[in-house]
């Protein structure tokens, strides 16, 4: 079983290597989104009433990849964070195009 979930592990980040996740202008590969997440939950970890709504915090965190930074200055900023979160929180159905926002797929 624990061998059966390291291989679906590296299936899932093989694929996320060459799907992309776009929304609107905005293109991400998944693999990074996947990081992205583990990102986020380290912010909810140190500050449990940490919202999206106040993503300034998070936007000044030299730890975000600078490919997320064009995001921090749109105002639906904490929309496309949670949308990205919730695409990072089950990946499996956009390395396989199920979210119409990922592209790339095989």
């Amino acid at each position: 079983m624990l061998l059966a979930g390291i291989l679906l592990t590296i299936c899932l980040r093989s694929l996320a290597a060459v799907t992309v996740v776009r929304l609107g202008s905005l293109d991400f590969p998944l693999s990074d989104v996947i990081d992205l997440k583990e990102l986020m939950d380290n912010a909810i970890y140190e500050r449990p009433r940490f919202t999206y709504m106040g993503t300034s915090l998070f936007c000044n965190n030299s730890a975000l990849p600078p490919i997320f930074k064009p995001i921090c200055s749109k105002a639906d900023a904490p929309q496309i964070f949670y949308l990205l979160r919730q695409i990072a929180l089950n990946p499996y159905p956009c390395s396989i195009c199920a979210y119409v926002a990922c592209v790339g797929c095989m």
